[in-house]
């Protein structure tokens, strides 16, 4: 089940680190024009990528490298720079962001480090006709036990929507945590058999501009097709609790 941020607040946030909910939508984090100006800087740039899932992005994402922890910071050094100059002279949207969750978990939240390296800000994801994403879970704890951010508590999404498409283009959550039973429903490339899934209830989220989504990502889900010549475009990071007072987040 996903809700709407409301007066509740605090429970709120507990019941998504529970898994009580799987999401919790924040309306109205950016106004249509900010994010129409972040969009035209984001698709003016060549610098955009392929990953797991995904067709296009801009930025590192750690699940492309979970073997290679010299090649993930490296890129990571290399697309946080990038990426902070494209957001120069603009809002920033990862700066919203933190505020936004600074409020609301009253803890301050700053990118991961290790050993003196930062971790990937953010990844900016752009879907195009046709695109979609598999049924999937992400669950640092459980595969990247050689990176510092699986040992934090409670690990969450953020995802901000700056562009939505002609149509399509869905969250689909369903109401099922991941096990580690599940595994065997694995497919090679990316996610799961959508056996794993079978019978069970979901929420839909439309990719509405300027809002922002909290996702507790052990919960299975997806991306439904993108339809049309407007991309999906949105901003997102993980993130989890590094201390009693402090969140790190990373991508």
């Amino acid at each position: 089940m996903s809700i709407l941020l409301s007066q509740h607040k605090n429970s709120q946030i507990n019941d998504l680190i529970s898994g009580n909910i799987s999401a919790i939508e924040i309306s109205n984090v950016l106004s249509k024009s900010a994010c129409a100006l972040l969009c035209e800087k984001i698709t003016k740039r060549n610098s955009i990528s392929s990953g797991p899932g995904l067709t296009a992005k801009i930025g590192t994402s750690l699940s492309s490298h979970i073997y290679d922890k010299a090649s993930y910071f490296s890129n990571a050094h290399n697309t946080n720079q990038f990426i902070q100059k494209l957001f120069s002279n603009t809002l920033s949207p990862i700066d919203k962001i933190h505020q936004i969750l600074e409020q609301l978990f009253q803890k301050k939240i700053s990118t991961a480090t290790e050993n003196g390296m930062k971790y990937s800000d953010c990844i900016i994801r752009i879907h195009k006709n046709g695109d979609s994403v598999h049924i999937h879970r992400d669950n640092c704890n459980f595969e990247m036990p050689e990176y510092t951010v699986s040992k934090y508590r409670n690990q969450l999404s953020a995802i901000l929507y700056l562009q939505p498409p002609q149509s399509g283009g869905e969250l689909k959550i369903y109401n099922k945590q991941w096990s580690k039973t599940d595994e065997s429903l694995r497919q090679p490339d990316f996610g799961y058999s959508c056996n794993v899934v079978d019978g069970i209830d979901y929420t839909k989220i439309s990719p509405t501009v300027g809002n922002l989504v909290l996702l507790n990502p052990s919960f299975y889900h997806k991306i439904e097709s993108v339809r049309g010549k407007k991309h999906r475009i949105s901003i997102g990071f993980f993130f989890a609790e590094s201390s009693e007072n402090n969140l790190c987040c990373w991508s």
